[in-house]
């Protein structure tokens, strides 16, 4: 199983996870174009899609899936909860959705579970596995809980939101102060710092690879994500890229390769 971020940003996300003739996507919020271009890149057939795992109505999650399942009849997964606001956001046929409650299913090769996380509509994160090699994703979650941070536990790689510094969110002048607190809230993104903290707990819990994902691009930098993160992993004894992995997914480029078997 191979795992690639194809954008990762508050202007789209999409999620690459595929074997030898199989491929599934977690979110479609870039273009059909831009999507193809980054298939050619990587040398993967659209035609090998087999579905995509939407974690939420947002259109950086949802703008692509229209153009998508017009030209390639790409099956549209969703959880329950979740279908009246992606069918309405994005225009799809309610025949092009296949729906799933918290129970395991199956995708192809690909065994998913979902489970909901705190954002200001109905989102879930994902657990993917194959051959027992587990990859989780979670992004647009305003705090985490212990129910949350142990669904990625013994993940061989873990994208993870961290959207924001809170001191750039609260200095910025470009946020009107009710885009500030939703941003902030707990039903709004995750935080470098509160990023960090689930961190700290998985590299206790046999989780040696996380890609850090969403990134604000107004009230973040990469630079500094990395910096907070690393600073609070080593002042609680934790060496990063020696005890666990770090990386920082592009926000709108293809990422590196992860290999996961």
């Amino acid at each position: 199983m191979r795992v690639c971020s194809l954008a990762s940003s508050s202007k789209g996300n999409c999620t690459a996870i595929y074997g030898e003739n199989e491929i599934l996507l977690v979110d479609m919020g870039i273009t059909l174009k831009d999507l193809e271009e980054k298939f050619e890149r990587l040398k993967l057939s659209m035609e090998n899609i087999i579905g995509v795992l939407i974690s939420h109505e947002h259109s950086d999650h949802t703008k692509g899936i229209l153009s998508l399942v017009r030209k390639y009849d790409v099956p549209i997964y969703c959880h329950y909860d979740s279908v009246d606001g992606v069918l309405k956001k994005t225009k799809i046929s309610s025949l092009c959705v296949s729906r799933f409650a918290d129970a395991e299913f199956k995708i192809g090769n690909f065994k998913v579970s979902s489970f909901k996380v705190c954002h200001d509509v109905c989102c879930v994160g994902y657990n993917i596995s194959e051959n027992s090699n587990k990859i989780s994703i979670v992004t647009d979650l305003g705090h985490t809980t212990k129910a949350i941070v142990e669904r990625l536990y013994d993940s061989r790689l873990v994208i993870l939101e961290a959207n924001h510094d809170e001191k750039m969110v609260l200095a910025s002048t470009k946020y009107p102060p009710v885009l500030k607190q939703r941003i902030l809230s707990d039903r709004g993104h995750l935080s470098n710092i509160s990023s960090a903290k689930v961190v700290l707990e998985l590299a206790q819990h046999n989780v040696r690879q996380v890609l850090f994902a969403h990134l604000s691009e107004e009230n973040n930098t990469p630079a500094l994500c990395y910096s907070t993160i690393c600073d609070y992993l080593q002042s609680n004894g934790v060496e990063p890229n020696v005890n666990i992995k770090l990386d920082i997914a592009k926000p709108n480029g293809v990422g590196p390769i992860f290999v996961i078997n």
